[in-house]
């Protein structure tokens, strides 16, 4: 073994964590390409693992690029060294294979994989965050831009499933428990929940899965509808979730409900925009009290422990919406203003996502 000499670390001399801040573009850019060309389903169907010139030779690509995907992925944590106790000189003579969380979100045929939210940063850049940071930047929604009549793409949809799939299946268990507490909670009370722009109704869907008394409506824009009714087959729910035509904007009321849900939607919106919708949602509920949810990736209050996922869905918004990410703390100051009350906030440490549920009181 080669001798290692580490003198005493010295935290505010350590430049490592900005290079690594700088090199998260190309590890993000190995990602997106792997998603893109399938190599993760072409890497699974080798159940021995993959040579870097066996992948070289399948994408076209020269072994030296090949390898330094491959160990990105690797330090990404979504690829692992089958050989680990074989001695080898170079990095390409490894065999590779996928890590288990690789298998669960990046393989096209598990439910609710990740893979076509990669293509949504098929064409990120800095140059278009710089563009977008500038204080007369003309708003914009790239989700309205990408079907046609402003409405989402069925392409746009299926990424949004797989970017909040995952933490609707974590949050909904712990959301039922937290309205397990019967009318006092709302949980006996609660009947229908509405997914307010909720695309593909992933976040109905799971709630439905695990509260089999609750029906579902998924309420969105004409050109939608017809999406979310394929999403509710596949979830096998047309029984008890329907798609509602309707506009959470200019719309007076939102569709009868116990329980409004907002998932990933307040980011995408200004403050007083999301004020209006929550204001709406309050007015909305019946005079015998109901129950907001919303569920986003939530800044920390002290700010610097923030996820890494959490940040940077925040700098997207910059880029592709008119939002941000909020602190629990300035979503709860919103809807206590507008009237709810018995604020909580729900969360897990296997998603990056968190649920603020909020009350509306009995009159």
């Amino acid at each position: 073994s080669i001798p290692t000499m580490n003198p005493p670390h010295d935290n505010d001399n350590d430049s490592t964590p900005i290079f690594d801040v700088l090199m998260n573009q190309y590890h993000s850019a190995t990602l997106v390409i792997f998603g893109r060309l399938q190599l993760f389903d072409y890497i699974h169907h080798h159940t021995e693992g993959i040579t870097v010139e066996q992948l070289a030779t399948h994408a076209h690509w020269s072994v030296r690029a090949t390898s330094a995907m491959l160990l990105s992925l690797v330090t990404s944590g979504i690829l692992e060294v089958c050989d680990t106790q074989t001695h080898t000189t170079h990095s390409w003579e490894h065999t590779y294979k996928l890590t288990p969380r690789a298998e669960r979100f990046l393989l096209s045929h598990i439910p609710g994989n990740m893979v076509s939210y990669l293509e949504l940063f098929w064409e990120g850049s800095p140059q278009r965050l710089l563009e977008q940071a500038a204080v007369d930047k003309q708003p914009n929604n790239f989700m309205l831009e990408t079907g046609a009549a402003g409405a989402p793409s069925e392409g746009f949809i299926q990424a949004m499933q797989g970017q909040t799939s995952h933490a609707a299946m974590v949050l909904a268990p712990l959301v039922a428990e937290a309205l397990s507490g019967g009318a006092a909670a709302g949980g006996e009370t609660m009947d229908h929940f509405v997914d307010v722009g909720g695309g593909s109704g992933v976040l109905c869907h799971e709630l439905c899965h695990v509260m089999p008394h609750w029906k579902g409506s998924i309420y969105e824009l004409d050109g939608v509808c017809p999406i979310a009714e394929k999403f509710i087959q596949e979830a096998e729910l047309s029984d008890r979730v329907k798609a509602v035509p309707g506009n959470m904007f200019d719309d007076p009321i939102f569709p009868s409900a116990s329980c409004y849900g907002f998932g990933n939607v307040l980011h995408d919106w200004s403050d007083d925009v999301n004020r209006m919708l929550l204001q709406k949602a309050f007015d909305s509920l019946p005079e015998t009290g109901g129950k907001v949810l919303i569920v986003e990736m939530l800044v920390s209050e002290d700010v610097s422990s923030t996820t890494k996922a959490a940040a940077g869905l925040n700098l997207v918004m910059v880029t592709n919406e008119d939002g941000r990410q909020y602190k629990a703390s300035e979503i709860k100051v919103i809807l206590e203003s507008i009237g709810f009350v018995d604020i909580k906030v729900i969360t897990s440490s296997i998603t990056p996502y968190s649920a603020v549920l909020a009350s509306k009181e009995m009159k």
